[in-house]
C-alpha cells in the first residue's frame, strides 16, 4: 500500500472516530436536554402551582388590593372589587383617592398606597364593620356602667331607707311622745340622707348651666371653708389669691375637698398653694391628715367607692365631673402618703356654661 493510501485510510478512520465521538456528544447532549427539560417542566408547574395559591390567597384576603398603572386599574382582587364597585356606585374614584379615610354610602374605607416598580398597588380597608362594633362595644361599655350605677345607687339608698321603714314602724306602734319624737327624728335623718344621694346624683349628671360667678380664690377659699365649717385660723393660703376665677364651681370643689379633709382628720390645717399659667390656675391642696390609701386612691374619683361610714362617694366624681365641664381637672398626687394632697386645675376666666355644654355634646 502507497503512502498517501496510508494517509487516506488513517484520515478516514479518524473521521469515523470523530463521527462517533460526535454521535456520543449528541446523544449525551440530547439526554441532558431532556433532563434539564423535565427540570424546567417541573419548575414551572412549582410555579404555577405558588402562582395560584398566592391569587387564592389575595383573593380571599379581606383587604382589597387594587394594581393600578397609569392612573387605571390593572388588576384587583375579589374585595377590591367590592370596594371599588361601591364607591363607584356612590360616586367615588378610589383609585385616584390620596392616602386615608373615605366614607361613601353606609362604607367607611381607610385608603393606602405602595409605590410599585411599575405603578401603584391601593390597600383598601373596609372598616364600617370595625365602627360597627366599636359603637357595640361603647354601648355595651356604657350599659355596664350604668348597671355598676344602679347598683350603687340601689344599694347606697336601701340602707337609709331600711331605717326609715324600721323606726316607721316603732313610731306607728309607739305611745310616749319622746321616744315617738325620738323615732321621728331617726326617719327625718334617714329621709335628709336619702336626699343627700339624690342631689349629689343630680349635680352628677347635671351641673349647673348657668352663667359663671367671678371672684377671687381668697374669696372662693373663706366661702368653701365656711361651707365646709371650717375655721380661718387652720387655712394656710400662699400664691396668687386676687386671680378672677369661677368662684360657684370651685368653691363647691373646694368644700368637699376642706370637708374630706376634716372628717379624716378633726383639726386638720389646710394648706392651699395657688399659682397661674398657660391661661389656668392650679390649686394645690394639702392636709395633715393621714391620707389616701394606695389601693383607694386608685378608686378614688370612682362613684360610690368611699370609707366613710356614712359616705356617699359622690364628693369627689362629682367635684372631677364639674371641673371637666369647665376645662379643668382634679388630681390626687400623693396616694398612699401621708397628708393628701389634691390638685385643683380650671380655666382663668369664668366661662359660659351653657356654651360649654354644647361644645361638650356637640
Amino acid at each position: 500500500m502507497s503512502v498517501d493510501q496510508e494517509r487516506l485510510q488513517q484520515g478516514f478512520e479518524q473521521f469515523i472516530a470523530a463521527a462517533r465521538e460526535l454521535e456520543q456528544s449528541y446523544h449525551e447532549l440530547k439526554r441532558r436536554t431532556a433532563a434539564v427539560d423535565l427540570e424546567l417542566q417541573a419548575t414551572n408547574r412549582a410555579l404555577q402551582a405558588s402562582l395560584r395559591e398566592r391569587e387564592a390567597i389575595f383573593a380571599a384576603l379581606p383587604i382589597g388590593l387594587v394594581a393600578v398603572r397609569d392612573g387605571e386599574v390593572s388588576c384587583c382582587n375579589r374585595e377590591g372589587e367590592r370596594i371599588l364597585a361601591a364607591a363607584a356606585a356612590a360616586g367615588v374614584d378610589l383609585a385616584r383617592r390620596l392616602p386615608g379615610e373615605c366614607t361613601f354610602g353606609d362604607m367607611l374605607v381607610r385608603l393606602r398606597r405602595v409605590e410599585l416598580p411599575d405603578g401603584e398597588l391601593v390597600v383598601l380597608e373596609d372598616r364600617s364593620r370595625v365602627q360597627e362594633l366599636e359603637r357595640e362595644v361603647h354601648r355595651l361599655d356604657r350599659l355596664a356602667g350604668l348597671s355598676e350605677l344602679a347598683l350603687g345607687i340601689a344599694h347606697e339608698i336601701k340602707n337609709p331607707l331600711n331605717g326609715v321603714m324600721g323606726f316607721a314602724a316603732l313610731l306607728e306602734r309607739g305611745t310616749e311622745p319622746d321616744t315617738m319624737r325620738r323615732h321621728a327624728g331617726k326617719v327625718v335623718q334617714g329621709v335628709r340622707q336619702v336626699d343627700t344621694i339624690v342631689r349629689s346624683l343630680l349635680g352628677f349628671a347635671r351641673p349647673d348651666r348657668g352663667q359663671a360667678r367671678s371672684a377671687s380664690v381668697a374669696e372662693v377659699v373663706g366661702e368653701a371653708a365656711v361651707a365646709a365649717g371650717v375655721p380661718a385660723a387652720r387655712l394656710q393660703l400662699r400664691g396668687e389669691l386676687d386671680v378672677a376665677v369661677d368662684a360657684d364651681a370651685l368653691v363647691r370643689v373646694l368644700a368637699n375637698l376642706f370637708r374630706n379633709a376634716v372628717e379624716a382628720a378633726p383639726g386638720a390645717t389646710l394648706q392651699i398653694d395657688a399659682t397661674t399659667g398657660n391661661g389656668r390656675l392650679e390649686l394645690v391642696v394639702q392636709d395633715d391628715g393621714p391620707g389616701v390609701a394606695v389601693d383607694l386612691g386608685q378608686r378614688a374619683f370612682e362613684p360610690f367607692v368611699s370609707t366613710k361610714e356614712r359616705g356617699t362617694g359622690l364628693g369627689l366624681p362629682l367635684s372631677a365631673r364639674v371641673l371637666s365641664f369647665l376645662g379643668g381637672d382634679l388630681e390626687l398626687l400623693n396616694p398612699g402618703q401621708p397628708g393628701a394632697r389634691f390638685r385643683v386645675r380650671l380655666p382663668l376666666r369664668p366661662v359660659d356654661r351653657s356654651a360649654a355644654l354644647a361644645e361638650a355634646t356637640s
